[in-house]
Parts: structure tokens; C-alpha cells; sequence
């Protein structure tokens, strides 16, 4: 499916990206600004809890290794204290049997290993907002 270069929903959702890895941070805000999304930049787990208390949040992009929480614990924290149903992508250098069913427990919506393909990511993130927000 082809889409629209201008898309009339785009502006109207942000993405939480929280990597300690600054030049990952900054590459994938660059790609989803020029989309027109909204985005939050988190460095650790507590950075990405703060800013997801103080904003509202459509998507979280996570590494599944942070240097305070886990990507997984800051998700918990967050659908337990802030947001049950926001859905979450999660990218990882290290994908292990173990991550992929932890994630599958805590309904991650997706796992992207690094290095990130940016088509797929992209991709991926279209489809999440599609599939949780944009019910005709």
C-alpha cells in the first residue's frame, strides 16, 4: 500500500523513543519528525516514566536494555501507573528466546533488532497507530 506523502493523522500522535545509544535516539526522532509525529527523546527507564507522566503518549519505542530499568520494567511502570493500553515497539541488539516471550506476556506490540532497519520501523510504527487509533 502506497502512502500519502502528507498524512492528515500524522501531527496528531507522539512517540516516547528511549535508547541510551544517543546517535539511535536522535536517528529515529529525525525519521519520525520529518513524518510529522510528535517525539519525546528518553535516555533510561526513569527519564521515559517521567516524561510519560508529564505527556500524552500514542506510542513507546523501547531498548529492551536500558542502563537504570530494563525496557521491560519501564513498560510495566508505565502501563501500571500511567497508561494501561499504550502500545509499545521494542528494539534490541539481543534478541534472545527469553525477551521474546517476556514481551509477548507483557503485549509488547512488536520486537525490531538493531541494527535498525529504518523501512521497518517506520513501517511498524504506521501500522501500530492504524491499528489503536485510527477506528472509522
Amino acid at each position: 500500500i502506497m502512502m500519502a506523502l502528507y498524512d492528515p493523522y500524522v501531527g496528531k500522535y507522539s512517540l516516547l523513543i528511549t535508547d541510551d545509544d544517543k546517535s539511535c535516539r536522535d536517528s529515529l526522532r529525525d525519521l519520525f519528525e520529518l513524518k510529522g509525529y510528535t517525539t519525546y527523546i528518553a535516555s533510561c527507564g526513569r527519564e521515559a516514566v517521567q516524561i510519560a507522566k508529564e505527556e500524552e503518549l500514542h506510542l513507546l519505542i523501547l531498548d529492551a536494555n536500558l542502563p537504570d530499568y530494563s525496557g521491560l520494567e519501564t513498560l510495566r511502570i508505565i502501563t501500571r501507573e500511567i497508561s494501561f493500553s499504550i502500545p509499545s515497539i521494542f528494539i534490541s541488539g539481543e534478541i534472545t528466546k527469553e525477551l521474546q516471550i517476556d514481551l509477548i506476556s507483557a503485549n509488547a506490540y512488536s520486537l525490531i533488532p538493531k541494527p535498525i532497519n529504518v523501512h521497518v520501523m517506520r513501517d511498524m510504527v504506521d501500522l501500530v497507530i492504524e491499528k489503536y487509533y485510527r477506528k472509522f
